[in-house]
């Protein structure tokens, strides 16, 4: 009877709660509960619509549910795990019916995007443009009524003449993300961008002159206006390394004209001058220049340092940068030539033999120590030590080397990640371990030669929705092996596998995946079984999978990518029958707790554009 206590809550408290969610949230947990929520839904006007790493049956619900005048914010995928989504959602709307969207998200966009780069101008109401290219794309730029504008790159790329800027006035852009920006594009953003507030760019330099033109990009200018600056910097692997030297005079030269600045991020990846960690000279700078900077991160590679790092450290501990209402703590990895702020820039991920930050190579108190263990989320386990300094508290990926595990040093119930980088282990006791003592854990990797040996009584592991194993091909016995008695609940996979007729039975037999990844090891086919494979494509799919000749020519998608390895990647849904009734139960297998603690976590959503 819990359902039904939102029978008497009002419309409007119920839509300030949708406020907080994504509109595949609300349909998940809130649809076909009762006609009165069904109502309530219908009537909300502000939709949040997120379609990154979405199921099939979920996106066809949302699309099916979907008035494009109530969409204020839209995230599409074209990524390997929902390839060819935007084609798809264009082949049923077209761009200019969301006339009240406000902000738009691109996610692996293709570079023959040029009629939907076209159509956003169209939209008035658009004013936040976040895109994540696939590849270059020459129909990207940023348009005059934007107010914030991301362009982020998954690889390092540098282009010469990538041109994002029309050299038209950007009278409302305040805030700006080019993840793979070029030196002379900074001077067309300070020309025609006046009201920019909040600049984050990543740079990679080639030459000793485009550094000197980088630093004085905005002298004989007006001050900026810039209050928050990110920046992060690197040489080009192709330049001659030597000469490319970034300096302190450098990044100084740089910021003189921003003196509005209140947060600022420097990044020096490689070749950073020795003097990039003198203190004291930083401390004169900011007093001199930066009067209302109140945050100072960095991170810089530092090349021919000769100092310990008791010398190095010693310009960072006076009051300026221990000042306790905005302590400034700085830490030294001398093995890796890293001088770096903490905890902003701690690590987040550690090998076990190691320690975040040697005790001798930090400012931060000893008594703070713990914060810095507190931000790892990534631990690899390698060897074991008699008496841990710590415990790993926020632990979320576990990479297992070794073969023993601490249990005293980290909380196993807290995990959600586990990669086998072992074939000491063998798959009977990985499923054990998760079984009896992780219940958070969702996602599994065997990132080795695996070891079939497994006892007689099966135990299957319905959390596992997560599934990679690059390994598979190489490992023994496994065409007899029943994976799906322990991996029945399997959502995304991706897999290595020694041919095309093996592709086929895993799609069939993981009859729960929504999301595959197949890599066909094309040399393992001609050691071990000297086959001929077919040509792979959609029609061939289709022949050879009982799941897929099921599917009507619409409920799933694919793509091949055949650079240096052959690739499959699919997206599948289901039937329409079987969508249907899919759709029409979810909400009803969906258990009250589900529910109640959807709507306990929204506040802590962090997913949402704010607009």
């Amino acid at each position: 009877m819990r359902w039904f206590m939102f029978d008497i809550v009002p419309v409007e408290i119920i839509h300030s709660i949708f406020d907080y969610l994504w509109m595949n949230e609300i349909l998940n947990s809130f649809l076909n509960i009762n006609d009165y929520l069904d109502n309530v839904i219908l009537s909300y006007n502000d939709s949040f619509i997120n379609f990154n790493l979405i199921s099939r049956p979920l996106f066809y619900l949302i699309c099916s549910r979907l008035r494009p005048h109530q969409v204020i914010s839209l995230i599409l995928s074209d990524s390997d795990d929902t390839p060819g989504q935007c084609q798809l959602f264009f082949s049923r709307f077209s761009i200019e019916q969301f006339n009240h969207l406000r902000a738009l998200t691109l996610i692996d966009i293709a570079d023959d995007s040029e009629l939907l780069f076209g159509d956003l101008d169209k939209i008035e109401s658009l004013n936040f443009l976040e895109i994540t290219p696939k590849h270059y794309n020459r129909y990207l730029n940023i348009m005059p009524k934007l107010t914030r504008f991301v362009v982020n790159y998954q690889y390092v790329v540098y282009f010469e003449s990538y041109i994002y800027i029309n050299r038209i006035q950007l009278p409302h852009l305040r805030h700006l993300t080019l993840k793979c920006c070029s030196y002379f594009q900074l001077k067309d953003i300070f020309r025609y961008a006046p009201m920019l507030v909040s600049l984050n760019i990543s740079i990679i330099f080639e030459s000793r002159e485009q550094i000197e033109i980088f630093v004085t990009v905005n002298h004989g200018k007006s001050p900026l206006t810039l209050t928050n600056l990110s920046l992060s910097i690197d040489v080009s692997s192709d330049c001659d390394r030597p000469s490319v030297i970034i300096s302190r005079n450098h990044l100084e030269r740089f910021l003189f004209h921003m003196p509005s600045l209140r947060q600022l991020e420097l990044i020096v990846n490689s070749d950073g001058n020795n003097n990039l960690s003198y203190g004291d000279r930083w401390e004169m700078f900011i007093v001199e220049r930066l009067t209302l900077l109140r945050t100072f991160y960095f991170k810089f590679k530092l090349e021919n340092v000769y100092r310990n790092s008791q010398t190095v450290l010693c310009h960072f501990r006076t009051p300026f940068w221990l000042d306790e209402h905005r302590p400034w703590f700085v830490a030294y990895d001398l093995r890796r030539s890293l001088l770096f702020t903490v905890p902003h820039f701690a690590h987040r991920s550690i090998v076990y033999s190691e320690m975040p930050v040697l005790p001798h190579s930090t400012t931060l108190p000893i008594e703070q120590h713990a914060l810095l263990y507190n931000m790892i989320t990534e631990l690899t386990f390698d060897s074991i030590k008699d008496e841990p300094d710590y415990c790993y508290t926020e632990v979320e990926k576990l990479v297992l080397i070794g073969l023993e595990i601490n249990r005293a040093l980290i909380d196993l119930s807290r995990v959600q990640y586990l990669s086998v980088n072992s074939s000491s282990w063998s798959l009977d006791m990985i499923v054990k371990l998760i079984r009896y003592s992780m219940p958070c854990l969702h996602h599994l990797s065997f990132n080795c030669r695996l070891s079939l040996k497994y006892s007689n009584s099966i135990i299957p592991l319905e959390q596992i929705r997560i599934l990679q194993m690059p390994f598979f091909a190489y490992s023994t016995n496994n065409e007899n092996f029943d994976w799906i008695q322990i991996f029945s609940r399997v959502e995304r996979l991706s897999i290595t596998v020694n041919s095309c007729h093996e592709l086929a039975i895993l799609i069939d037999r993981f009859n729960n995946i929504s999301y595959a990844s197949f890599t066909i090891n094309n040399s393992c086919i001609n050691v071990r079984r000297n086959l001929w494979e077919p040509r792979m494509t959609r029609e061939w799919l289709v022949r050879n999978t009982r799941r897929l000749t099921t599917l009507d020519n619409n409920s799933f998608t694919c793509r091949f990518d055949n650079n240096n390895i052959f690739k499959v990647y699919l997206w599948i849904g289901e039937d329409c029958k079987q969508q249907i009734t899919l759709l029409n139960t979810r909400a009803r297998e969906n258990s009250t707790n589900d529910m109640i603690n959807g709507i306990q976590g929204m506040f802590s959503n962090n997913l949402r554009t704010n607009l």
